[in-house]
């Protein structure tokens, strides 16, 4: 364990959320295929995708800041995908060693 034990387990959350959902959106030789597939359907850059994906993460959680009761996913979910994003984002644009 890190020096941050919290922060450690919210990581390894993630990266079991990401396994999850991958699963279901990604093909297996492309783990960002989801992304760049709705990229050229959108006529746009997979930077874009991740940025506008990102962008309705945040909108969702301002509405809920604002006192609504989510009806599906919790807030701490929201979260949560919002850390993933951003993680793949990053990733995707991370060389290979």
């Amino acid at each position: 364990m890190g020096l941050n034990p919290k922060f450690d387990a919210l990581l390894a959350r993630m990266a079991d959320l990401h396994d999850r959902k991958s699963a279901d959106y990604a093909c297996d030789e492309n783990r960002y295929s989801n992304f760049e597939s709705a990229a050229a359907t959108a006529g746009c850059s997979t930077d874009l995708v991740f940025a506008v994906l990102i962008g309705i993460k945040l909108a969702r959680l301002k509405e809920l800041a604002k006192g609504k009761e989510p009806n599906n996913e919790s807030v701490q979910d929201s979260r949560l995908d919002l850390a993933v994003y951003s993680a793949l984002w990053a990733s995707y644009r991370t060389p290979l060693p």
